[in-house]
């Protein structure tokens, strides 16, 4: 996706290295074409008032996906 698309959305930048590499790393790969979106380092309030914090949204034509980023090393890990 292209560095200033309006198709990516970060609403914060992360802290942390590793999360700044890994969403870079998503954001290189994904399509800069309709439906295509994405919405990075946000906070959403529960219905329980907890504040819970997403590393990243993507839409894609498959559906919505929320990306947790870990720290720890590996390949790629998905769960469903």
């Amino acid at each position: 996706m292209a560095i200033l698309s309006p198709r990516w959305k970060a609403i914060t930048q992360s802290e942390y290295a590793w999360e700044q590499e890994a969403i870079q790393y998503i954001k290189d790969r994904l399509p800069d074409r309709d439906p295509y979106r994405a919405w990075a380092n946000f906070e959403f309030i529960a219905d329980d008032g907890s504040i819970n914090e997403v590393d990243l949204l993507v839409l894609t034509p498959q559906g919505f996906f929320i990306v947790e980023i870990k720290s720890r090393p590996a390949d790629r890990a998905i769960f469903c």
